[in-house]
């Protein structure tokens, strides 16, 4: 298989990985709630990154990992266990837990729960200078500028994108991506 058609094989398979999750029918979505409704949110958050493109300046060197951060309280419980040994951009997830943004140090996506809403204007802009995704789950999360918001559609979880934070961030968010996307704001979509 050539180089080309195989790169397309398996951004075929991680797109498909992307939507199986949403697929009608899919147990592990029929009314998601809470450790299930988590469990399906981590499987989301990996596959975001494999349709984002970090600039240069986001690692500190070849061999740093990928920082997937949360912060306040931790919704997922377990469920972001499966990530164990798992890499992202060839290099391994390391997910950190803390009540502040100095308690995490360097990260590249930042999950933040809908309990931490009344912090989204000071967390946001210090998570965009580090070039971080930035993810959650609060009513308007997008709006008040996020990049991706989490969302409920009936008895799925469903997404939507804010291009102008991913652009703020220095982030590229892949057009197959935005294709999947409930909604996308910003000035253009990709």
């Amino acid at each position: 298989m050539s180089p080309s058609r195989g790169h397309r094989v398996r951004g075929l398979l991680l797109v498909l990985a992307l939507v199986l999750p949403a697929a009608p029918g899919t147990p592990a979505l029929a009314e998601p709630q809470g450790v299930e409704e988590y469990k399906v949110k981590a499987a989301f958050l990996y596959n975001f990154t494999k349709f984002v493109e970090w600039p240069d300046g986001a690692f500190r060197d070849a061999s740093a990992p990928f920082v997937l951060a949360i912060l306040g309280n931790d919704p997922f419980g377990d469920a972001l266990d499966g990530l164990k040994g798992k890499t992202v951009l060839g290099r391994p997830i390391v997910v950190r837990r803390a009540d502040s943004l100095e308690g995490l140090g360097r990260f590249h996506m930042l999950f933040v729960p809908s309990t931490e809403r009344s912090r989204l204007a000071s967390v946001l802009p210090a998570a965009e200078a580090m070039h971080a995704l930035t993810v959650g789950d609060a009513p308007g999360f997008r709006s008040q500028g996020g990049i991706i918001q989490l969302l409920r559609d009936g008895d799925r979880i469903a997404f939507e994108v804010n291009l102008d934070a991913s652009r703020r961030a220095g982030l590229k968010v892949s057009s197959k991506l935005l294709a999947l996307a409930k909604a996308v704001s910003g000035r253009d979509r990709e």
